[in-house]
């Protein structure tokens, strides 16, 4: 309470900051620019501009209001346009039963990377190719730059995870250690998923679990691809790093919902999605990786 009345600033912007950290599945595509560059002069306003053109054919977006905020190499934009209209019963003054519109606002967020060359979004509740629109509304109206058709290579990767010989291989030195949690396993012949998970028991174990639930006899692990996989990271006493745990999902072929981890935890978890890899952002040229479907 002191620092909201007395710091109004930071604690608006520690607001932020707590949201973006509960955020999960975001879209993330890797094929903008590299590079230092500053945003166009009219950025805000153009991107406040389109978003409301977008969203006008659906009823929305009446008035937007677009922020920025900067994060270490991350520059983050906040949509705010208007939802659909609601009708709620309410009292009047004169304690009369009445109908009164009003218009939520949605929350678009919108993460650039400049040195990655990546742009993360977050527009929870709308469509795929509305989002799609949104970020090539948003390299348009900040960069000034045209994105190509959306036309990715699979972000992750994850049906290494099935071979029971997989080395989850950690660097001592990151106090970590590792377990996947959950498997969702899709029929190459059917479609058909399977939900294959683990207990608490430290003894339990992913691959002894498929053995347990599926008929190899049948249908060979050849015959399964890996579509989902539940990750439990878990951070030991460090210097500077307090203990904890963070689970996460990665689902192929191309959505994750870690951008809601600590950033601190976020770092080593990268490191090792690449080196195990899952996440094969470098090894793509021009990939394109939703973190979040």
């Amino acid at each position: 309470m002191w620092i909201w009345l007395h710091h109004r600033a930071i604690f608006d912007k520690a607001q932020i900051l707590h949201q973006i950290e509960h955020m999960a599945w975001w879209r993330k595509r890797n094929d903008l620019p590299k590079g230092p560059r500053e945003p166009a002069p009219d950025a805000l306003e153009r991107l406040t501009r389109g978003i409301s053109a977008l969203l006008k054919a659906q009823g929305r977006g009446k008035d937007c209001t677009v922020e920025r905020l900067e994060r270490g190499a991350l520059t983050y934009y906040f949509a705010y346009p208007d939802d659909f209209v609601q009708h709620v019963t309410v009292h009047d003054h004169d304690r009369r039963l009445t109908v009164e519109a009003f218009r939520q606002t949605l929350l678009i967020v919108f993460a650039y990377d400049q040195a990655e060359g990546s742009l993360e979004l977050y527009a929870r509740g709308l469509h795929k190719p509305i989002k799609e629109q949104l970020e090539r509304l948003f390299a348009d109206a900040v960069l000034r730059e045209e994105l190509r058709a959306f036309a990715p290579d699979a972000a992750y990767e994850l049906d290494q995870l099935k071979d029971p010989h997989f080395d989850l291989q950690l660097d001592p030195g990151d106090r970590i250690d590792v377990r996947i949690r959950r498997l969702r396993l899709s029929s190459a012949c059917t479609g058909r998923r399977l939900v294959v998970e683990v207990d608490d028991d430290p003894q339990d174990d992913i691959r002894r679990a498929i053995d347990e639930c599926v008929n190899l006899d049948d249908v060979p692990l050849s015959q399964w691809h890996v579509t989902q996989a539940t990750f439990c990271f878990e951070f030991l006493p460090a210097d500077g790093r307090k203990p904890g745990r963070q689970s996460f999902d990665v689902g192929y072929p191309r959505s994750c919902s870690l951008r809601s981890a600590r950033p601190e935890r976020v770092e080593v978890i990268r490191k090792y999605l690449k080196r195990w890899k899952i996440d094969r952002a470098e090894s793509a040229e021009s990939a394109v990786l939703p973190l979040g479907y």
